[in-house]
């Protein structure tokens, strides 16, 4: 697998964790009392939907954007039958979605994969004025989680030749903030992270 090829792990993403709908719920609450409605969403890098099911779970609709190809039908079988997310190939720095669509959008375990100049701008292109962005994580923390460092040992005899990364890793955040305050589209900065 190549870095950032997620194609040989498309069929098994089902199985992962998906993100914290208390949060979701939490953000989405306080971009509705700006916006006064409930907003319309884009998932950028959506993979195969864990993110987007959550954000469907939470009674939100809009767009779930991913660039491979092997995500994107997972995701799509997902929503079989539903019509709340309009799914699409693109990437952070291309979306497709109009101008103006969104009032939030989001990335799950995937903003570090961006050249993130190009997608501030790209995201400020999609979202309405006084619009809203948001990248979570849903990382393993392998430096001081003793559950998590048990996992991987565990993992790591079982199948000794599987190199595992964690999308939320400190080596993958380095930076993050400098990167969302390097363009001038957004303001209001809040960073949280768990030790956790």
């Amino acid at each position: 697998m190549e870095l950032g090829d997620f194609t040989k792990l498309a069929k098994d993403y089902v199985h992962r964790v998906g993100y914290s709908e208390t949060i979701l719920r939490v953000l989405c609450n306080h971009i509705s009392a700006q916006i006064h409605r409930k907003p319309k969403v884009a998932d950028i890098g959506a993979g195969a939907g864990k993110l987007t099911e959550n954000l469907k779970s939470i009674g939100l609709s809009g767009y779930a954007v991913e660039p491979n190809d092997a995500m994107r039908q997972e995701g799509i079988k997902l929503f079989d039958g539903h019509t709340s997310f309009i799914w699409s190939k693109g990437t952070a720095e291309t979306t497709k979605p109009p101008d103006n669509c969104v009032d939030w959008v989001l990335m799950g375990s995937s903003f570090h994969w961006t050249n993130a100049p190009l997608a501030l701008k790209e995201f400020h292109r999609i979202l309405r004025p006084g619009g809203f962005f948001t990248a979570i994580w849903n990382p393993r923390n392998l430096e001081i989680s003793e559950l998590h460092i048990d996992i991987e040992k565990n993992i790591k005899k079982i199948v000794p030749e599987l190199h595992r990364v964690s999308s939320g890793s400190r080596k993958n955040m380095n930076g993050t903030e400098q990167k969302l305050l390097s363009i001038p589209y957004f303001k209001n900065l809040f960073l949280y992270g768990s030790n956790v």
